[in-house]
């Protein structure tokens, strides 16, 4: 028989916060440390008594937690966890690990382990028994050290590999991390299927096996909305105790798009409401939520965090547009020669790379076509814009390095000929008189970087990721550098050089370099002609000359070619023979906006 919320309504819960490990840990661009340090102070500050810090991991592991030695190590944390009152767990997968933890002052660990066997081979490459083992060696080392040790267990409901879980396997990982000496065991709903009479289910069960509902705390996932509902059931069926996490951080990597940990700040409004005791301020934990959001340059995933932060002030609403945001142009195949299609859709041209067996890789023969044909487009005022897409998985995977066709470790005049037929490519792209724009639907490596940021704008899948690989291969990214560098910078050019680690697209997002993000391939096309349709509010002429002046602030800025530059762009711009004519003449008639491209047409076919 469950606890009754009205028999026990005077009882307080315990929330342990799991943001800057579980949260942060699935974040595939670099978190600074010190912005996990801010976390875990405004945390403390809220009033949260339980917060996991981090975990001792293998960095190629979770590349998110390599920094974990130099959280352990700041003095803050460390005056944190010499206070007695907070509890402080750092999740612990190994004896090795554990024993960096202890040399950092660590008072309390976690071990974790699966209710499933696929989950558990995925995870940690290991059976059910051999992660359980590990964890109880963890485990008594811990508290032969006089650590408090706390357990976890993974996919409670269902497994992504196996299915649904059976209570009894719960049952069985449970007692086996309450006898190793566990003083609290959280069970996970890892992919966050489960619903309120699962929940009821599952503690009712571990009751009647003799399971004290005391040692038990309920940590769910948000992927079907189930989460807070399942919160409350487990309050009601008498747990106390609830992982979660601030903002919603978080997510499942078996469930594209799904989100998160269950939001901290749900569950403290959950139970402030009915009157329960948590010793959180909410305030302060929105403000919180609110702030590591803005951080991340992702949504707030906390339903209640981002009604009391637009209420309060802290965040604006987000307006919908009910208009039509998506465009489908026609897009005609004008040519195909062997790794390229050139296709047209009025004043736009599309280059599609078209060697999705090979990774859109750069041949001699694509590099000609794709060189042969900004030469030619140089001169063409019937075109506006041009668009690099590539075709299947990849974006581009840089120079050709297949056996027989690179011209890698060849000859010297081989290196040579390479070396100015990817320079003058760079350089046409680079000086293109048109809008030039990638659309970047997978991973791209080396010279597909390259490609990518000699274009003005781009456009990218959320999941594709740039990495400059050439260092693994004994190489360096020598003709696109001069690229990469202005685009992204001296310092994060430098550190991606020598790490040849995948940037996301989130990162680049986050960083100004890439204009536009779709969650997935599909959304890629449309994506692209909507944004085509915006461009066509801007002047063609008016647009190179905008180029040109980016340009001269990088080439010479300050200089006097800078200053003869901007004078000659500002004649051209005030000529009466020039674009602003036309656009003077539709401003002063009252229109707001000009469809630059049907001028250009227009224009085009009176010539004719």
């Amino acid at each position: 028989m469950t606890t009754t919320v009205s028999s026990r309504s005077a009882a307080s819960v315990r929330i342990v916060e799991v943001g800057p490990r579980d949260g942060l840990q699935n974040v595939k661009f670099p978190i600074p440390t010190p912005t996990k340090l801010e976390l875990v102070d405004r945390l403390h500050k809220t009033g949260l008594t339980s917060i996991e810090i981090t975990s001792v991991v293998s960095p190629k592991a979770i590349p998110q937690l390599a920094d974990c030695r130099q959280v352990l190590g700041n003095e803050r944390i460390k005056s944190l966890m010499s206070d007695s009152t907070l509890r402080l767990p750092v999740l612990i997968p190994n004896v090795k690990g554990l024993d960096i933890a202890i040399a950092s002052g660590v008072r309390e660990v976690a071990v974790f382990v699966s209710a499933t066997e696929g989950f558990s081979k995925a995870n940690i490459n290991a059976t059910v028994d051999e992660g359980v083992a590990r964890a109880r060696l963890v485990a008594q080392k811990a508290r032969a050290t006089t650590l408090s040790v706390r357990g976890y267990v993974s996919c409670i409901f269902a497994d992504p590999y196996d299915g649904p879980t059976p209570q009894a396997a719960v049952l069985k990982v449970v007692r086996e991390l309450l006898d190793m000496g566990c003083y609290e065991v959280s069970l996970g709903d890892t992919v966050g299927v489960g619903t309120a009479r699962d929940v009821a289910s599952l503690f009712e069960y571990l009751r009647a096996s003799g399971v004290p509902l005391s040692k038990l705390a309920g940590h769910f996932h948000d992927t079907y909305g189930q989460a807070v509902s399942n919160v409350w059931q487990a309050y009601q069926c008498g747990v106390r105790v609830f992982d979660s996490s601030v903002g919603g951080l978080g997510g499942c990597p078996f469930a594209p798009g799904a989100k998160g940990n269950v939001a901290t700040e749900d569950v403290v409004y959950l139970f402030q409401q009915a009157g329960v005791q948590t010793g959180v301020d909410l305030m302060k934990l929105v403000e919180t939520g609110t702030w590591i959001s803005k951080e991340l340059n992702k949504a707030n995933e906390s339903r209640a965090g981002s009604a009391l932060a637009i209420k309060n002030g802290l965040m604006q609403r987000t307006k919908v547009i009910h208009s039509p945001e998506k465009f489908h142009l026609q897009w005609t195949l004008l040519s195909q020669t062997e790794g390229l299609k050139i296709y047209r859709s009025g004043v736009n041209i599309k280059l599609l790379l078209d060697r999705p067996m090979n990774g859109n890789a750069l041949t001699t023969s694509m590099i000609s076509d794709l060189t042969q044909f900004f030469e030619q487009a140089r001169d063409d005022k019937t075109i506006s814009r041009i668009i690099i897409f590539g075709e299947g998985k990849f974006f581009c995977t840089g120079m050709d390095l297949a056996k027989g066709s690179s011209p890698v470790a060849q000859s010297k005049s081989d290196s040579d000929a390479q070396y100015e037929r990817l320079t003058r490519l760079f350089e046409l792209i680079d000086n293109a008189p048109q809008v030039t724009i990638a659309c970047i639907n997978g991973p791209a490596f080396g010279g597909g970087v390259g490609l990518a940021f000699t274009c003005d704008i781009r456009i990218a899948v959320k999941a594709a990721t740039m990495t400059l690989s050439e260092a693994k291969l004994g190489l360096c990214p020598a003709t696109i550098s001069k690229y990469v560098i202005r685009e992204w910078g001296v310092a994060f050019a430098r550190e991606a050089m020598l790490t040849t680690r995948p940037i996301s697209m989130l990162e680049l997002k986050s960083l100004g370099l890439v204009s536009s993000l779709v969650e997935d391939v599909n959304e890629l096309s449309s994506a692209l002609d909507s944004y085509l349709v915006k461009l066509k509010a801007a002047g063609p002429t008016a647009s190179t000359m905008c180029k040109e002046l980016v340009r001269l602030a990088w080439t010479n800025a300050g200089g006097v070619q800078q200053a003869t530059g901007i004078k000659n762009l500002f004649d051209e711009m005030m000529s009466s023979e020039g674009e602003a004519a036309i656009g003077l003449k539709a401003f002063q008639s009252g229109q707001k906006t000009l469809d630059w491209d049907d001028v250009r047409q227009q224009k085009f076919r009176a010539k004719l």
